[in-house]
């Protein structure tokens, strides 16, 4: 059976603003620009972690992070100039280790660089056992109105196997802390870990959505190479799920979601209706944003070009620097509308033609079809994996379940 799609890691609609109100945004969401902030340090290194992350030798310098994050700003500013900014994304690395100090710093500096909009989204990944419920409230006040939970498993024997330094009720507790002090709220899961049964899974999800937020991300775990999970597979240690399971989990995880109120709207994110990561939603979408800290990546449209932007990952290199500011390699209109397709169709809204017109037309391509195979999408269509209407082209559920093959089937990859 084909493999599934895993990230890596809808419309702007009337979403809840900071105060918990829905709120129309302000700007177009093509004209809006976002911001990713990485922080690369952790208490530990998980077992099937490759992310830019490392644990620190010694305690950090605030001053010197707060300073290296102002002059990637300015840079990055001086790149996009005056627009509108739609949210802020701390991730990492465990940007919950930062100090709340340092965390307003970057979005006081971030909100005078850009204007924010009255429905800014600022969210901040955080792991349990690195905040108490003070910390949580210092975040709050320093701006972050969106808290994404690291949780990961509900299951001690499943955080053990996963290198997670946390308790189940360590989880417990931040979400309970997280739910007075947040309006808005997130959980990160990692389903088809080795060993586990569709029905271990089943009790763990309903006993993590007694304490769910709003909005879910739950990953189907990967095995990638170099790290300590490879090596214990590798080794017969650990033994993953065969195809056959992880479909089923991934289908069982789709059905019990949405039937608490919290669909899928892309491949590994559920949430209640309006509810949806903005930030990422916005970048699925070809908005564009850009990326400040080390390892640091961003997609930015500049006097009629696409750049791809990326920072050195070594993070006391990038400090040393003073923040090193982006690196920029101009890439292909059609480079860039690859891209936005693998993204648009992780999407349960899958294409719309109207977004594609309106990022592509004055590049000379208005028409995404000449980026599909027609034969194999009609084929597609034909067998249930696609559809296409009048506003654009999605998969099915059933396609989604073969997201890989339906894709590497019909678009036209360089």
């Amino acid at each position: 059976m084909p493999s599934l799609i895993v990230p890596t890691p809808s419309n702007f609609s009337l979403l809840p603003a900071s105060d918990g109100k829905p709120r129309q945004p302000d700007a177009a969401p093509e004209t809006a620009f976002h911001l990713y902030v990485h922080w690369p340090y952790c208490q530990t290194k998980c077992g099937y972690c490759d992310f830019a992350s490392t644990v620190p030798k010694r305690r950090w310098d605030v001053d010197a992070w707060q300073e290296a994050y102002r002059r990637d700003i300015a840079v990055l500013k001086a790149q996009t100039g005056d627009r509108p900014l739609g949210s802020i994304f701390f991730g990492g690395g465990t940007p919950s280790l930062a100090e709340a100090s340092l965390i307003g710093g970057i979005i006081d500096d971030a909100t005078r660089a850009w204007a924010p909009r009255n429905d800014c989204e600022i969210t901040l990944e955080a792991n349990p056992g690195t905040v108490d419920k003070q910390a949580l409230k210092d975040l709050r006040l320093a701006g972050v109105n969106r808290l994404s939970v690291g949780a990961q498993s509900f299951n001690d024997a499943g955080l053990t196997m996963l290198g997670r330094k946390h308790s189940v009720d360590d989880t417990k507790f931040v979400l309970d802390w997280a739910h007075e002090i947040f309006d808005r709220l997130s959980m990160d899961l990692i389903t088809a870990r080795p060993d586990l049964t569709p029905l271990d899974w089943v009790q763990e999800l309903h006993q993590a959505l007694e304490f769910a937020g709003e909005h879910l991300s739950i990953y189907q775990l990967t095995v990638e190479d170099g790290t300590p999970l490879a090596r214990a597979v590798e080794a017969g240690r650990l033994r993953m799920p065969d195809e056959d399971t992880s479909s089923r989990l991934f289908e069982d995880t789709r059905q019990i979601l949405a039937s608490f109120g919290r669909p899928a709207y892309e491949v590994s994110n559920f949430a209640q209706p309006g509810a949806e990561c903005r930030h990422n939603l916005a970048i699925w979408r070809g908005s564009d944003y850009g990326g400040i800290g080390p390892a640091a990546h961003g997609r930015l449209t500049v006097d009629g070009r696409h750049l791809a932007t990326d920072h050195t990952s070594d993070a006391l290199t990038w400090l040393r620097a003073g923040g090193d500011g982006p690196h920029a390699e101009i890439l292909t209109v059609e480079e860039r509308i690859q891209e936005h397709l693998m993204m648009n169709l992780r999407l349960n809204e899958g294409l719309s033609f109207a977004r594609f017109r309106d990022l592509f037309a004055d590049f000379g391509h208005a028409d995404p079809f000449e980026f599909f195979e027609a034969a194999n999408l009609q084929e597609m269509v034909d067998l249930g994996f696609m559809a296409i209407t009048d506003d654009g082209i999605r998969c099915t559920e059933s396609g989604i379940m073969l997201l890989n093959a339906v894709l590497t089937r019909v678009l036209k990859i360089a």
